[in-house]
């Protein structure tokens, strides 16, 4: 073992883990009202497009036409939400720990690929942090999780403070003693950012 674990090392089949932006929008996509999206948008057809079909005398046409391409519309966005919703059971299973001895990202009880998930999850709290304080509008943002007077805010300020004095004092990697201690201090820092977070 080198007397460091260079921080830019990666797991064999390293993962996205549930907290990152993209996962963000997997869980928007997983959550799409595909049945209300389709009887709102075939109320309105029916309202609008049929008398016109009428009009122009090419409703046995136009209207088997419509429906067809309604059912391949819907079809494709509800499988589009399937396929996410699928995507993100797996990262929640993925992410669950679970007092398994191991990372549970990667399930990889290496010290590379703790490390390098650890380093992946504390990326993506310092991401959302930056959002938060940068972008009102931001998902999963309220002015409580920005207010440093709140206890939840201020004991994750203080965790993620930690972690990056951290990463400021060992610029090229970890000792190995030290991963599981970091790796343990960034699901810390997770758990009282999503408490900050849920005020």
């Amino acid at each position: 073992m080198a007397d460091l674990v260079p921080w830019r090392t990666e797991p064999e089949r390293p993962r996205v883990h549930l907290g990152t932006v993209g996962a963000d929008r997997l869980r928007v996509r997983a959550d799409y009202p595909v049945t209300g999206v389709a009887i709102v948008l075939l109320a309105l057809q029916a309202a609008f497009l049929v008398p016109l079909f009428v009009s122009l005398d090419v409703v046995p046409v136009a209207v088997p036409a419509l429906l067809a391409l309604d059912a391949l519309g819907f079809g494709a966005l509800w499988l589009l939400r399937e396929r996410a919703r699928r995507d993100v059971g797996r990262l929640e299973a993925s992410y669950d720990d679970g007092g398994s001895g191991r990372d549970g990202v990667t399930r990889d009880p290496s010290l590379v690929g703790l490390l390098a998930v650890s380093r992946e999850r504390h990326e993506a709290i310092r991401e959302e942090w930056t959002r938060a304080l940068t972008d009102s509008l931001a998902p999963l943002t309220t002015s409580a999780s920005t207010d440093v007077s709140d206890p939840d805010t201020a004991a994750f300020l203080e965790a993620y403070a930690a972690l990056e004095d951290l990463l400021a004092a060992h610029p090229d990697g970890l000792p190995p003693a030290l991963v599981a201690v970091y790796g343990q201090d960034v699901r810390e820092c997770r758990r009282l950012w999503d408490a900050a977070r849920a005020r």
